[in-house]
């Protein structure tokens, strides 16, 4: 069948409603990955079910499916996987851990606006799709969300939340219509933007584009992101070099992920949520405290390695994308002196 579309205030509350489409309930597990926004965490936190946060590929920055398979107990109910600023998870792997351990998948879209794997759009992969129309977004109309399924089932409990006041405004609405009219053309642009740039880098030591799997069709980024190797860079740090590319006028940062979520907000507050008694284990009525996590590669990709570019910065032309190139050989060239 054709998916069935419902809108919402917030892409939050489209997370909240498609877990609650898909009956997670009260102490139940959801799995999510280490870097992403603080709110594909609290949104399972909403409706009383326990985030398990876990780490990501470190070459994706993507939910890595291997920890998922590892973070799996009898009370996991569904998967969260982040489109990382639009660029496909390894939608074949989770669905296949899912379909084996008969769980949910519920895509994270917010950064994936029209990116494709296999051909197919993200958010129509796995069992329902959620995504963000906030003001920052490749689309969107000052804020709101949106959830995907193309099960009858799902569509059907979906549509039951639907009734609830959480819905955005018809006005917000026209608003998307009319940008998906130049949609199209700005995906165009930042494609043809992002090979140039790629290129580009590939002359330069030390800068290397996130290596794009075959799978992943279409990439359509809400941000760009890059890998910075300090080894090949001449041994200057991340966030050096993040201060001399900003001296050269190009605005770049570390994703709008910023620091593996369970060192943000509730997560790294466990008085908090002792507070207010969300979420509970059921053992023993014991509060989770997620200051003692730790996942490796999220934190070393946050604190040393990752940079990004956000989507506006592509809809110009290759002139555009030469002066970035140009900002990057110079600091290269004077690495020793940085």
């Amino acid at each position: 069948m054709r998916n069935t579309v419902f809108h919402w205030q917030t892409g939050t509350v489209a997370l909240q409603c498609a877990l609650k489409a898909a009956g997670i309930t009260a102490g139940d597990e959801v799995i999510v990955p280490a870097l992403t926004f603080v709110a594909t965490g609290t949104s399972v936190v909403c409706v009383n079910a326990v985030p398990v946060i876990v780490d990501i590929d470190p070459l994706t920055y993507n939910i890595a499916p291997d920890a998922i398979e590892k973070a799996i107990t009898p009370r996991t109910r569904a998967i969260i996987p982040v489109h990382n600023g639009g660029y496909p998870a390894d939608m074949d792997a989770i669905m296949e851990i899912a379909d084996k351990h008969n769980l949910k998948v519920i895509e994270d879209c917010a950064h994936a606006h029209g990116s494709q794997w296999r051909g197919k759009g993200l958010g129509s992969i796995g069992h329902l799709g959620a995504f963000s129309f906030q003001m920052g977004k490749t689309l969107t109309c000052g804020e709101g969300g949106m959830v995907l399924t193309n099960d009858e089932t799902l569509a059907e409990n979906a549509g039951r939340f639907a009734q609830l006041n959480m819905r955005m405004t018809n006005f917000q609405a026209t608003l998307l219509l009319n940008q998906l009219e130049r949609f199209e053309e700005q995906v165009e642009t930042r494609e043809r933007n992002i090979a140039y740039l790629s290129k580009g880098m590939e002359a330069i030591d030390g800068l290397h584009p996130i290596p794009r799997d075959a799978r992943a069709t279409r990439w359509c980024f809400y941000y760009w992101d890059f890998r910075f190797v300090s080894e090949e860079f001449g041994g200057v740090s991340r966030d050096r070099f993040l201060e001399a590319l900003r001296a050269e006028g190009v605005p770049c940062g570390v994703g709008a992920h910023g620091e593996p979520i369970y060192n943000e907000g509730p997560f790294g507050n466990p008085e908090l949520f002792d507070q207010l008694g969300l979420p509970r284990k059921y053992l023993g009525d014991q509060a989770i405290d997620y200051s003692t996590l730790n996942c490796p590669q999220a934190e070393r990709v946050y604190s040393e390695e990752v940079c990004s570019f956000g989507h506006s910065m592509f809809l110009g032309d290759t002139d555009d994308m030469q002066q970035i190139l140009d900002a990057f050989q110079k600091i290269r060239a004077h690495a020793g002196t940085l």
